[in-house]
């Protein structure tokens, strides 16, 4: 790849500088913004399936797991019992990266089987996730605004 010459680097370098900074903003803004957003059950549900099929969904657009996107609402701690945005983002977000859910199915040859997810451990897939679900949380903030 072509260097730019040494001109257009500071240039480029202040525009990097501008758009981390506006981007630091908008994510320090949002835990203010979205918790005064109250999401209904259905919208709910929306994030949660969204989050589902991102973290379960294969290379054919299929989703071959037990555990439901129902799972990916249930909060972990008792605080985080609540309907607004940034509460049930952040426990959908819990659930998709942390892992543990567990569910019941069959295998191959029908017999019963219990999985439970495994935490995102690599940091591209951790990284893909998070920007994702971030950009549904924004999505539903715009909607809810």
């Amino acid at each position: 790849m072509p260097q730019p010459c040494r001109s257009e680097q500071p240039k480029r370098l202040r525009h990097h500088v501008c758009e981390a900074r506006w981007q630091a903003e908008r994510t320090l803004a949002a835990p203010q913004e979205w918790s005064t957003l109250r999401l209904k059950r259905d919208e709910q549900d929306i994030l949660a399936d969204a989050a589902h099929v991102l973290r379960f969904c294969d290379n054919e657009g299929e989703t071959k797991t037990p555990i439901k996107s129902e799972q990916f609402l249930i909060p972990r701690r008792h605080d985080d019992r609540a309907d607004d945005l940034w509460t049930v983002w952040n426990v959908v977000q819990e659930n998709a990266i942390k892992g543990g859910l567990r569910g019941a199915g069959r295998d191959g040859l029908g017999r019963p089987r219990r999985v439970k997810s495994r935490a995102v451990n690599g940091f591209d897939q951790d990284i893909k996730l998070n920007k994702a679900l971030w950009l549904l949380g924004e999505r539903m903030a715009a909607l809810k605004s």
